[in-house]
């Protein structure tokens, strides 16, 4: 029964990567640049492919999951809340707090959410923070909110 309620799932990620892909397609181009907004979907979609294609190796290797893993798990469910209350705290308190600020924070959260040390999950809201400023600031000359920091803003 795992392996059909895989396939299935597998079967609903490709189907929804395939509706972004298409649905990117219509996005309007952008002449002075070599990609336009249809490339993060495009990513995103990519990404689900690839775990349908790992979610189908695992149904047809025949790993079943072990008893205990039947039904809900409290801190998996805990941990899935935890994300999405992180996701709509970033969104609110991006332009009051800058993106760097609200980067780091959530990295860090999202860190300890999975069971990282502070000490992972310090250097990775720090260096995470500042490999996406760079992505979107210097690589996709998106403008970032600064926020708390503008007196400092270069």
């Amino acid at each position: 029964m795992t392996g059909r309620r895989d396939i299935l799932a597998g079967a609903a990620l490709i189907a929804l990567a395939l509706a972004m892909i298409w649905e990117a397609r219509g996005f309007p181009s952008i002449r002075a640049m070599a990609y336009g907004p249809d490339l993060f979907p495009n990513i995103i979609a990519g990404g689900l492919i690839l775990s349908a294609l790992g979610i189908y190796l695992e149904a047809f290797r025949g790993a079943a999951p072990s008893p205990d893993d039947e039904g809900l798990d409290r801190r998996g469910v805990l941990a899935f809340g935890g994300i999405v209350l992180l996701v709509a705290g970033f969104a609110i308190l991006l332009p009051i707090l800058g993106f760097h600020v609200a980067a780091a924070l959530t990295l860090l959260i999202s860190t300890m959410i999975f069971g990282g040390s502070w000490i992972v999950a310090a250097m990775v809201a720090v260096s995470g923070s500042i490999v996406l400023h760079y992505i979107f600031y210097s690589f996709l000359r998106v403008v970032l909110p600064w926020g708390l920091l503008a007196p400092v803003a270069w």
